[in-house]
């Protein structure tokens, strides 16, 4: 199934994409066969889809028979009028050409997806300190007792502010301050407030007094008597330890749950298309106003604990990003019960995300769990600090690449998987890149890892002869040389001829033509298939 609509922002993207992975279940793999020339369109699974087959039957030109090989009989569907039913919905059009009786259309479905965790995260404004190494917003964008990455603020003044604006209303129940710092701890705050915001009036939660007794690697955690739904708290510091500094490593507001709210994470787990597997990814938004960038860093994760911080569950994987902006978003999302595409617009730029499985060409004995990721923009390691606007959607190296045309932006031979765009979890657990291009250019697959059909070079690939246009798949190959499987729903097309947001129709599915994120040549293109 597929979603086009406008996110207000990044933020929003999270929240549409999460109601669209799990407020009903998926539909796909839709073909048909019959005389009628009319279309169905608009499926999807529904509140209670489970993993079936439906086949869609005409009865008369205009009614169609809807009968799953789990759910039975679930009803008739009418011709120009919308099916919605708890299993399934979509809509059928008449075309110039009646349908006749037995004109058949047939679509999958599998359940829903369900979300572990969602916070969207929140913005952080301090009376100093908001810019640069060691800005405010560090203190929540996941940093942790081996980040380097604090908020410092020289030569404060008392009362002063830290405040966190969420993007949606959040209970807290307990809220943490740490110092992870290797020997500046002495530099916390002494006495405080945390307080909520009424709408009109800030309100006190709690009070701290005496906090002279800060070190390295404790992380102090205080309860909240009455918490409250807000969405604007702050740190109101009214005594310090010294005049010269105030430093904080993390704050962390901890909903009921345990779950920082502070830190925009969201994880998933998608059903599979038999309903039965367990296949584990989120998304992390993150920000820097100083910067003017606002991003998603992507994962996947081999299980899920419920107490876990985002880069402690279980196989995490990440540090491949999607560049976004803090402004409106027209996005499409296509996803089934194994993976989801994210394609979002980004000026005249299209950014994209592959969370999920690929369809592997192994037997699920060998490869039980051939989960991927894809993204648009990645770095050599170490990655940039949280201030540097490398991370900004305008970045224009080949680092920011789309993951069908995954480019390794150094000529070197790197193995590291987080090199690349476009990644893949390997039989033995352990992640590989794959190349498409190597600093721009073709890929020597005696050399790496290699993504066909583009690794080969693509600038001579015209349309067909009768103007239409092939589809390849795109294969992940290794120097083994063995061949994992290739992308669900991704096709390398010839931008020959092509305009952005094209729609390649090869039977009963419509295929978006996108190019490389700012790069037009005809070797640039590929195709995302909009079912």
């Amino acid at each position: 199934m597929f979603e086009t609509g406008t996110a207000t922002d990044y933020a929003d993207l999270i929240d549409k994409l999460n109601t669209f992975l799990t407020a009903k279940g998926s539909a796909f793999g839709l073909s048909y066969s019959g005389t009628g020339t009319g279309t169905l369109t608009d499926y999807s699974g529904g509140a209670s889809s489970v993993a079936e087959t439906f086949t869609i039957t005409a009865t008369s030109p205009t009614v169609f028979d809807v009968v799953g090989s789990v759910s039975g009989d679930i009803g008739d569907a009418t011709v120009g009028t919308p099916f919605s039913h708890a299993k399934l919905e979509f809509t059928i059009t008449a075309g110039g050409t009646a349908f006749i009786v037995g004109d058949e259309f047939v679509l999958s479905t599998a359940p829903k997806w369900t979300a572990h965790r969602k916070c969207l995260g929140c913005r952080v404004l301090a009376d100093l300190g908001n810019t640069g190494t060691y800005g405010a917003q560090n203190m929540v964008d996941g940093k942790n007792e081996i980040s380097s990455y604090k908020f410092r603020a020289e030569d404060p003044e008392t009362p002063f502010d830290i405040e966190i604006e969420f993007f949606e209303a959040e209970t807290i129940h307990q809220y943490q301050l740490a110092m992870f710092l290797s020997s500046q701890y002495s530099y916390g705050p002494k006495a405080w407030t945390f307080d909520y915001w009424t709408g009109s009036a800030w309100s006190t939660l709690d009070s701290e007094s005496g906090h002279d007794d800060w070190t390295q690697t404790a992380i102090k955690t205080f309860d909240v008597g009455s918490p409250v739904s807000a969405t604007k708290y702050r740190l109101h510091v009214t005594e310090l330890n010294t005049s010269s500094y105030l430093h904080i490593g993390a704050f962390r507001l901890l909903r009921s749950d345990g779950v920082d709210a502070a830190f925009s994470q969201t994880i998933w787990e998608a059903p599979g298309n038999d309903g039965d597997s367990e296949i584990l990814v989120g998304v992390h938004g993150f920000e820097r106003q100083d910067a003017d960038y606002f991003d998603w860093e992507i994962a996947a994760f081999d299980g899920y604990l419920a107490s876990a911080l985002w880069r402690e569950q279980t196989g995490f994987h990440g540090q491949l990003f999607v560049p976004l902006w803090d402004a409106s978003i027209p996005y499409w999302f296509v996803a089934d019960g194994r993976r989801v595409i994210v394609v979002a617009k980004i000026s005249t730029q299209y950014e994209v995300a592959y969370l999920g499985f690929i369809d592997a060409y192994y037997t699920p004995e060998q490869m039980p769990y051939p989960i991927a990721l894809g993204g648009s923009l990645t770095f050599d390691l170490p990655i940039p600090g949280w201030h540097d606007d490398d991370y900004r959607w305008s970045t224009a190296t080949l680092e920011h690449s789309a993951f069908p045309i995954s480019d390794y932006a150094d000529s070197g031979t790197g193995v590291d998987p987080t090199d690349y765009q476009m990644r893949l979890r390997s039989i033995d657990g352990t992640w590989i890149g794959f190349a498409a291009r190597v600093a721009g250019g073709e890929v020597s697959m005696s050399s790496r890892d290699a993504m066909w059909p583009y690794c080969g070079g693509l600038d001579e690939l015209d349309v067909n002869l009768d103007g239409g246009y092939s589809l390849f798949p795109i294969m992940l190959n290794t120097l083994t040389p063995n061949t994992f499987g290739q992308l669900a729903g991704v096709a390398c097309v010839t931008g020959q001829g092509l305009t952005a947001e094209t729609l390649i129709t090869k039977g009963s599915v419509d295929w978006l033509a996108l190019h490389n994120i700012f790069r037009t040549e005809r070797d640039d293109w590929f195709a995302i298939a909009l079912d």
